[in-house]
């Protein structure tokens, strides 16, 4: 059994789908993102045993230069064969090409083989996340949010460290929180603020499915009204909130506004170029 890693190809789109309709039970969503990732620096990647496509794994360079890997799949009838450890040696490969100072993944708390093969090519575990969701109400109204430049947000970095954990998650994306990062925050028109408050809120691709809320500061009720209201006009279907585990205020006030607690927590695995 050879296996190999290059890049995609369209001619592998429906074999990639079969793919991901084995690795996972739900959240199929390669299909609504391959266009979107075919534009982002980094590549998608696909492993072959013996030619024929049996995993895939996307790396995106974010806003700072850091590397995130995303979409990291393979079919169960390849699984424990080498192929998850065939597309980390790729990623590795492009990090160094990329010169990458950071590459980080996500995984649920539970899923010991997946931070477990994260593990094996030196990603530790970082900061863990909670997240709740709610439906997006039928009626909103404007609240008088608008857009802000990133040197605004950029005052008020240590209170959204605090909320936030030092990463600010879309589309369960955990950006590092820096100043590189809300600089491209601000260009993809997800930063408002009017006065006090402050939302940090939008989607890197499938806006219909939800609409991200990375942070809330100031007043949280008027932050989250912006929320709803731009879930409602962009047609997404839910809101869903990501904040560290210790913000049990935060965690009552999203309980109170009809969010519910998504099935498990997050955590970051991150390495750091020495």
């Amino acid at each position: 059994m050879q296996i190999t890693t290059r890049a995609y190809t369209p001619e592998d789109f429906e074999r990639c789908r079969w793919i991901e309709q084995g690795a996972v039970k739900a959240n199929h969503y390669f299909a609504d993102v391959i266009d979107y990732y075919r534009t982002t620096a980094g590549e998608l990647t696909v492993a072959c045993v013996d030619g024929q496509p049996v995993g895939m794994g996307k790396l995106t360079v974010l806003y700072d230069g850091s590397a995130w890997l995303e979409l990291l799949r393979v079919h169960p009838d390849f699984q424990r064969k080498g192929v998850g450890r065939a597309i980390y040696r790729r990623y590795f490969e492009q990090i160094e090409q990329l010169g990458c100072p950071a590459a980080r993944m996500y995984t649920g708390v539970r899923n010991v083989a997946s931070a477990g093969l994260a593990e094996c090519f030196g990603l530790k575990r970082g900061p863990e996340f909670h997240s709740m969701s709610a439906p997006t109400p039928n009626e909103t109204h404007p609240t008088g949010l608008h857009r802000i430049e990133a040197a605004e947000a950029i005052e008020r970095l240590p209170e959204l460290i605090a909320q936030t954990g030092g990463f600010l998650s879309i589309n369960h994306t955990f950006c590092q929180l820096n100043e590189q990062t809300l600089r491209g925050f601000a260009a993809a028109g997800w930063l408002w603020a009017e006065g006090e408050t402050l939302l940090v809120a939008g989607a890197r691709f499938q806006p219909r499915k939800a609409l991200y809320i990375a942070a809330a500061l100031g007043q949280t009720e008027r932050a989250l009204d912006h929320a709803r209201h731009l879930a409602a006009v962009g047609g997404a279907q839910k809101l869903t909130f990501h904040f560290a585990p210790d913000q049990q205020e935060l965690r009552e006030f999203c309980a109170a506004n009809g969010f519910e607690d998504d099935p498990s927590d997050d955590v970051v695995m991150e390495w750091i170029r020495p």
